[in-house]
């Protein structure tokens, strides 16, 4: 937890170095003058309230004494000052690193490889970019400025009793080291409580983001007792760990509340009364009030820091988690080849490729193919055979283990990513619309085509009759993933995304297993025109979406068993024929 706070100060400082500075500025003046303040009541008493008593010319006297409550007021006015100027700087920087920090997350994330992405659920990454920032807010706008207030003004009347007199001084600088050691031993006990308590966060954010987009789900199957038991046991958890942090924080707040008068008061009072009676170490009645109003406020900085420790300890843990998003290894796209200023043919060709997810467990065996420009390639088999992976190795999603994945002879790790995603159009099962009109959605992986495009790009995959019936036609704006529209219009505007990108290769990864007959035939009508003279990859269960593919390659538990055409591979009467066989029942 050291490291990631001397990381935060250096991300601070090299990202908004003047300000950070000003409000260490305004700090050390705030800090220095409330206990200067003290210091000056020792003066004020013996050279100019004392005096008074004995004084015959007492106008003359008031004078003084006025004078130099000028001065007083002259501290009061500067330090308060430096303290409004103190909070608003504080409230500035903090807004401002935030801001760079969300930067410097999206920037990241967008350049995260998509084993990220499966390995992490979306709750924890915004529970990072919502609890884990808020955290941070509070201790950059409150923590860190008493934290290093707190120390300043420890040193600064350490230094001032001192002066005052030094055998008192150190007896009251012992105690203080009693009490701070003590708050920093049941911190450090405290540390894993509030790591685990911003996890728990993190599960609990999940879970419910989780059950909120499958709530359908949920109710078709009558789960809803069994979610909600779920729930509260990760919300028990929670609860749990965030009572032991603050527990702690609670502890040592009293600890140092009542610290003030029953350690570095009442003995004192005591101790500079007989230093005053007995004349000892030129005690005086002015020093006693300076040194007993500073040393009752010895522990105030211990108080103040502990009384941010909740926050800066909180903070810290989500800063850890929010360092660690950022240190990710980002996923490379430069490429020894670029296909900028090329129009690839799309010729594609595996060869004896192996690959596994996780070690141990291999998904692809030896898979070789090719397709040449311009044809359709099915392939066909159960679930988890590996279908669905050879499109993350086409797009680079993932790296192959051995083997090798050319594309019109070049090898794709060769490739620039950004090149190589350029070339491929994804139509996956899962749609996802964004925020924003149809047109702008269509647009989405060819930013610069036109109005007219769209259209062009709709009717080809045939979603213009349904959205010319919308109220506002293509200017309809979508949210909430278009949840307005069917399943089947969702996919056939992101088919349309699809016709839009304009791509010389065409992955279609379950594209019309969510909809009903008709809208299939509807797409497939447009898809059979997209796919004239593009390179296809078509992965289905529905086998009467693949027969006129020119090759059916059919995968068993990540093995090419069967390939051939529709024709071929019914002669056969091997796997392709069953699977054909039952979806025909």
């Amino acid at each position: 937890m050291k490291d990631t706070l001397k990381r935060l100060i250096r991300y601070i400082a090299s990202h908004r170095k003047g300000l950070f500075i000003l409000l260490l500025s305004c700090v050390v003046i705030s800090s220095l003058t409330s206990v200067l303040v003290y210091a000056f009541l020792s003066e004020l008493v013996d050279k100019y309230i004392t005096p008074l008593i004995d004084m015959e010319d007492k106008a003359e006297g008031f004078k003084a004494l006025l004078s130099a409550l000028g001065g007083m007021l002259v501290l009061f006015v500067l330090g308060g000052g430096a303290t409004y100027l103190q909070g608003s700087t504080a409230a500035r920087l903090s807004h401002d690193i935030l801001y760079s920090l969300r930067k410097d997350l999206f920037e990241k994330m967008e350049r995260l490889p998509l084993k990220y992405f499966d390995t992490h659920t979306r709750g924890e990454i915004m529970s990072i970019y919502s609890n884990d920032i808020d955290a941070m807010r509070l201790m950059l706008s409150q923590g860190i400025p008493y934290l290093f207030s707190a120390v300043l003004t420890a040193v600064a009347i350490i230094i001032v009793l001192l002066v005052l007199n030094i055998p008192l001084a150190l007896l009251a600088l012992l105690l203080l080291a009693v009490v701070t050691g003590a708050s920093m031993k049941i911190l450090t006990s405290a540390r894993g409580y509030y790591t685990k308590q911003q996890e728990d966060l993190g599960s609990l954010n999940g879970f419910t983001e989780e059950i909120i987009s499958g709530q359908k789900v949920v109710k078709v199957f009558g789960r809803e007792e069994e979610c909600l038991r779920e729930f509260k046991e990760k919300n028990e958890k929670l609860r749990k760990s965030a009572f032991e942090a603050i527990k702690y924080t609670g502890i040592i707040t009293a600890m140092n509340m009542q610290s003030g008068s029953l350690i570095f008061y009442l003995p004192f009072a005591v101790l500079c009364a007989v230093f005053v009676i007995n004349g000892w170490g030129g005690m005086t009645i002015g020093k006693t009030i300076a040194f007993l109003s500073l040393a009752k406020t010895m522990n105030v900085p211990v108080i103040l820091a502990s009384g941010q420790l909740y926050s800066i300890v909180t903070a810290l843990a989500g800063a850890e988690r929010i360092f660690a998003m950022i240190d990710e290894e980002p996923e490379s796209y430069d490429g020894e080849i670029s296909l900028r200023d090329e129009k690839p043919e799309g010729r594609i060709e595996l060869k004896n490729v192996n690959f596994s997810y996780l070690p141990g467990i291999q998904i692809l065996y030896d898979v070789s193919l090719a397709a040449e420009p311009g044809q359709k390639i099915a392939i066909v088999g159960s679930t988890g055979s590996g279908k669905t992976t050879i499109t993350n190795l086409l797009n680079r999603f993932y790296e192959i283990e051995s083997g090798e994945i050319l594309i019109d002879s070049r090898p794709v790790a060769q490739i620039d990513k950004r090149d190589l995603r350029h070339l491929i159009g994804l139509v996956m099962q899962d749609t996802h619309m964004f925020t924003g009109t149809i047109y702008d959605n269509i647009r989405f992986g060819n930013p610069g085509i036109s109005d007219e495009e769209c259209i062009e790009a709709a009717k080809t995959a045939n979603a213009h009759d349904f959205i010319t019936r919308l109220p506002n036609g293509y200017d309809t704006v979508l949210t909430n993933d278009a949840d307005s529209l069917a399943e089947g219009q969702r996919q056939l505007l992101n088919i349309a995304r699809a016709v839009a990108a304009a791509t010389p290769i065409l992955i279609l990864d379950e594209a019309t297993s969510s909809v009903d007959p008709r809208t299939e035939r509807l797409i497939q009508e447009g898809m059979d025109n997209l796919m004239k003279g593009r390179t296809s990859f078509v992965i289905a269960h529905r086998l009467s979406t693949v027969m006129n593919s020119d090759c059916i390659l059919v995968l068993d538990h990540g093995r090419i068993i069967e390939r051939g055409t529709h024709d071929e591979l019914i002669k056969l009467g091997g796997a392709y024929s069953r699977l054909y066989e039952k979806s025909t029942a």
